[in-house]
């Protein structure tokens, strides 16, 4: 997935559900019960099983390779695809999987 694709999805997402708390608390709902840690496939896994809306699965499959410690390691890897960063000291580190 590109990041114009996932540019796209966030505002088809904060059009339909306004600016980013209600992406943050989706985000929070889609990984309810979540036990990281966790790679973008198994998080995406989770959000299914909470019925997240497609825009939040389709951003959790554009996540980049590797273990998520936490939500909020998520949501600083969503940051930073969608502002165009690759990886800036403020990003936790996303664990390489093997």
């Amino acid at each position: 997935m590109t990041r114009e694709r996932l540019a796209q999805g966030v505002s088809e997402l904060e059009a339909r559900v306004g600016q980013p708390l209600p992406l943050a608390r989706a985000l929070h709902e889609a990984l309810l019960g979540a036990v990281f840690p966790l790679t973008a496939e198994e998080l995406a896994l989770v959000a299914r099983e909470n019925e997240a809306p497609p825009m939040v699965l389709s951003l959790l499959g554009g996540l980049p390779r590797g273990r998520f410690d936490s939500a909020d390691a998520v949501a600083v890897a969503l940051e930073g695809a969608l502002s165009g960063d690759e990886a800036s000291d403020s990003q936790p580190p996303v664990t390489p999987t093997r």
